[in-house]
């Protein structure tokens, strides 16, 4: 096919991804408005979604069918749901959100050769820029803008409607940032842009992000190769001085923000730490093993009931996506969910052969937003962060590729 031409399509599809949070962002802003609210969200990444399957027929017609499979695989859930259930538009949803995310992450690892088009700055960009959009959106519900994160006006999510998706893609998008400002081997900004994006997850006041981006930072020091024993002083009394400024403005803040009230108010609520960490998710899937899994046939096990039914029995999902995929698409669920996760740990292994800290890093990454998949929810089934998920797993491919053509140039 003529190289300017798919230059033209790769062109198109950026421009795409970049419009992606800011049609979120309006989507948001016309539902809160109330204005006979039609979602603008879905038929945008619907139509990006068929743009990138027609790509990948017709540059890479080898992934496209490995894309088939995946798509027949899904799809013979939704026959049976629709037999059985009668309902299947929330589960169309889902499964092409996660549809999504395989489709774009197989079309951006397929490009070889010199002239890649979907290089690993353009893709720190992009993540860069989402965050940028998400940041905003935090500043402007904090302001009273927009949305608070929760009732009471603690934390904001803007003109964002899913705000524990929001908080997912800002964990997604620092961690590419923060790594990949981490190769340059100057701590002093890596700091610099973690205390910046930090601000921000304080101002979101998530307890999932906050705590996911302060272990991310820490895999970043540890991939920029800050903790070496020359340093050890030095590390000591940055800790220390850290230690003291969250103490003092830290409580401050949670105090002034709400967040402390709320932290109160679940531990309450929820009978102790675990119930407030996890806000009562304990309790949500003791009630959904009682209330669905329970009455599976295998059919239901093997293929699921849907997302319509699932709410139908208990009004809402569990809120841990292994569980709500699980329930959705049986146990076709966590393989198609979780498969962009899996290629991500398989890459990040097979980096730890040609360089250990690296790969354990990356590792170390993925089993930390898995934790806040299997803890907070809204990860693998994404709606606003599907191609964040893409974007990360592309970037950590960049790098095992990177590091075995170098290898190779340098035996």
């Amino acid at each position: 096919m003529d190289v300017k031409l798919k230059k033209c399509f790769n062109l198109i599809l950026l421009g795409f991804l970049l419009l992606w949070p800011a049609v979120d962002t309006l989507n948001g802003y016309f539902y809160y408005q109330d204005a006979s609210f039609v979602s603008i969200s879905a038929p945008y990444k619907a139509v990006g979604f068929i743009f990138i399957v027609i790509l990948m027929l017709l540059y890479y017609p080898y992934r496209f069918f490995q894309f088939l499979l995946l798509v027949a695989t899904i799809s013979f859930c939704l026959i049976y749901q629709i037999a059985v259930y009668e309902e299947i538009s929330e589960s169309v949803a889902w499964a092409v959100r996660g549809l999504l995310t395989m489709a774009l992450l197989l079309y951006l690892i397929s490009e070889k050769g010199e002239n890649v088009f979907w290089t690993r700055k353009k893709i720190v960009n992009l993540m860069l820029f989402y965050f940028f959009v998400m940041a905003v959106n935090v500043a402007l519900g904090v302001a009273g803008v927009g949305e608070s994160q929760y009732a009471g006006g603690i934390g904001g999510k803007g003109f964002i409607i899913a705000g524990n998706e929001m908080s997912y893609l800002m964990l997604a998008s620092a961690s590419v940032v923060l790594f990949h400002t981490s190769i340059k081997k100057n701590v002093w900004i890596l700091i610099a842009v973690f205390l910046a994006f930090f601000l921000f997850f304080l101002m979101k006041a998530t307890k999932a992000a906050m705590l996911g981006v302060l272990l991310i930072f820490f895999f970043s020091l540890v991939f920029n190769g800050f903790f070496k024993v020359k340093r050890l002083p030095v590390i000591y009394g940055t800790g220390l001085l850290v230690g003291l400024a969250a103490l003092v403005l830290g409580y401050q803040f949670i105090q002034s923000t709400g967040l402390l009230d709320r932290i109160q108010y679940l531990y309450k609520l929820h009978d102790g730490f675990w119930g407030a960490l996890l806000s009562g998710r304990v309790a949500f899937v003791q009630d959904a093993f009682y209330q669905v899994i329970s009455h599976f046939n295998v059919a239901d096990a093997v293929l699921g009931i849907g997302v319509d039914e699932l709410r139908r029995i208990r009004g809402s999902i569990v809120e841990i996506d292994v569980i709500d995929v699980f329930i959705t698409f049986g146990l076709v669920g966590p393989i198609i969910f979780y498969l962009p996760w899996i290629m991500g740990l398989f890459w990040s292994v097979g980096l730890m052969s040609k360089n250990l800290k690296n790969g354990a890093c990356f590792v170390l990454l993925l089993l930390t937003l898995i934790g806040v998949s299997l803890t907070a929810g809204h990860v693998v089934n994404s709606g606003i962060a599907s191609s964040a998920t893409a974007f990360l797993m592309y970037y950590i491919y960049l790098n095992k590729r990177e590091s075995v053509d170098s290898q190779r140039r340098n035996p």
